[in-house]
């Protein structure tokens, strides 16, 4: 077996107000890139924002901002070529219909993704719980997590995984997918048709003891069960939760550019649909007309817009 990665340092940017630090924001880049690349414009790309030209930086003045970045690994779609990738990945094909069946050109090939999500998903969860340490209150409602591309999909995993007692403050995912989106949500929709048709076959006079409500994972502990089965993490004898796991209150924004050449719209659905469907109670999902394999001026906006409206809700509630 293969040494796990070593990740590089992050690049970080502290908050532009001094002695200042009231939340952070990881964000990971896309296969390929690297966090240098990425981390300037994202923070300095201006949007519109009530009649006023800001960017992420002049917005949040006491925001620490963090770019993991990706180590380099053999890429199986480049001809085993080292790149920069948070793991190894398939080809994404399909049309931009939904929904619809992935036709990789070997069969299944989502296993090649196991080794390399583990070190991210493991990574990524140390970052957060380093940086939620550093601030005042310790809460990670004020931990933002993204990542665009193939840094969606490695984050929109973590975030699936994270076994805190809080949720995040939220989640911005930009042109990506969800792993084993498919499998999760077909294990947990089987289940849910498993309990329905108990249901319709129950003995009235049939002894309960209480014992099946306290072993049978609801369906967003399934999801958890379910990808952490996918990436073999059960060695520990640890499957997953029984109840709902706190990260599924976590506020997700997803933007895809219905332009996308490299992750066809469908998969970012795909995405959507599946948090939907095992018990996100939150999600936005939003396509923008004409823009390719990035994000845009308009897809910041929503983003801040997004971030703001559940600071709102929260703050009333």
């Amino acid at each position: 077996m293969a040494s796990p990665p070593s990740f590089p340092p992050p690049i970080i940017i502290p908050p532009s107000l001094p002695s200042s630090h009231t939340q952070t924001f990881i964000i990971l880049h896309g296969r390929g890139s690297s966090s240098s690349y990425f981390a300037s414009p994202f923070i300095s790309t201006p949007f519109s924002l009530s009649s006023a030209q800001k960017t992420l930086q002049s917005l949040y003045p006491t925001t620490k901002f963090i770019f993991p970045s990706a180590p380099y690994s053999r890429a199986t779609i480049y001809k085993r070529s080292l790149i920069t990738q948070w793991f190894d990945s398939w080809h994404l094909d399909g049309d931009d219909s939904f929904p619809y069946r992935r036709q990789p050109r070997h069969e299944n090939e989502e296993w090649r993704a196991i080794e390399g999500l583990q070190a991210t998903i493991s990574y990524i969860h140390n970052l957060i719980k380093e940086e939620t340490a550093l601030l005042a209150g310790g809460s990670t409602r004020n931990i933002v997590l993204g990542g665009i591309s193939q840094g969606c999909a490695a984050s929109l995993a973590a975030l699936i995984l994270w076994d805190g007692e809080e949720r995040l403050g939220g989640y911005l995912g930009m042109c990506g997918w969800l792993p084993f989106a498919e499998t999760i949500k077909k294990e947990v929709t089987e289940k849910g048709e498993e309990e329905v048709k108990d249901d319709d076959e129950w003995d009235p006079f049939q002894r309960d003891d209480g014992e099946d409500e306290e072993t049978t994972p609801d369906k967003s502990a399934a999801a958890v069960r379910t990808l952490r089965e996918c990436l073999e993490l059960n060695s520990d004898g640890h499957k997953g939760p029984i109840s709902r796991p706190k990260a599924f209150d976590t506020p997700v924004f997803l933007g895809h550019g219905d332009q996308d050449p490299k992750v066809p719209l469908a998969h970012g659905k795909e995405a959507a649909e599946c948090l939907k469907v095992v018990g996100f109670n939150n999600v936005s999902w939003n396509e923008y007309q004409g823009l390719g394999h990035w994000y845009s001026p308009e897809m910041l906006t929503d983003m801040v817009t997004f971030l703001r409206g559940q600071k709102e809700a929260e703050s009333k509630s």
